[in-house]
């Protein structure tokens, strides 16, 4: 039996592939890539550019502690000693806080972070100084900063190196030479403690919390 009639008993019929049919399909299937690679390069094309890696540094963390002014303590001058401890009036009393060197107008920076809890006036029954004081968030740390033209607003909430003020003009009430300085007062749980124990020493802080 033939195979053409073998198929016929079961029920199908096979028909002979027509010459070139190989060729017909080899041919689809070669333009179905043709068309396929044509899309994909035209989606790659179009495609957005991939995003180049950049890299990014972070900066540095805000500090805990600054120098107000950036510059070393106050030597001694006509009006005395601007360390803590030193002697004034003749060794009647002793200096309350730490002097730390500023030129008048110059940006004065908070020592510590916290809210500012007063501004008020340096001498009593003199408007010209003016004081900024802070108190650390646990209320533990209190530090007043005298001769600063304020720049901040009561309540205001301040980083430890933010501006505070500008250095006031001290030759104004001390007219004999002074050194122009600020006049930092701190207490650590209530007793009055050594800023320049605390603080940093002078330095280029400065520039590296404004970089």
């Amino acid at each position: 039996m033939s195979a053409s009639s073998h198929a016929r008993r079961r029920g199908r019929v096979t028909f002979p592939a027509p010459p070139g049919a190989a060729a017909i399909t080899v041919t689809v299937f070669a333009l179905a890539g043709c068309v396929g690679a044509g899309v994909a390069a035209q989606a790659f094309a179009t495609a957005p550019a991939p995003i180049k890696a950049t890299t990014y540094t972070l900066p540095p963390p805000a500090p805990d502690l600054v120098n107000p002014t950036g510059h070393s303590l106050r030597g001694e001058d006509v009006y005395g000693a601007g360390a803590f401890g030193a002697s004034r009036g003749g060794g009647a009393r002793r200096h309350r806080g730490a002097d730390y060197i500023a030129e008048p107008g110059e940006v004065v920076r908070a020592p510590i972070a916290g809210v500012v809890q007063r501004i008020g006036f340096a001498y009593r029954g003199d408007e010209r100084y003016r004081y900024v004081e802070l108190t650390s968030e646990d209320q533990t740390r209190d530090v007043r900063v005298l001769y600063v033209g304020p720049l901040v607003e009561l309540g205001a909430v301040v980083r430890a190196g933010e501006p505070i003020g500008r250095a006031q003009d001290l030759s104004r009430r001390y007219p004999r030479g002074i050194t122009n300085h600020v006049h930092v007062e701190m207490r650590e749980n209530g007793a009055l403690a050594d800023p320049a124990d605390v603080l940093p020493a002078a330095s280029d802080q400065h520039g590296e919390i404004d970089a």
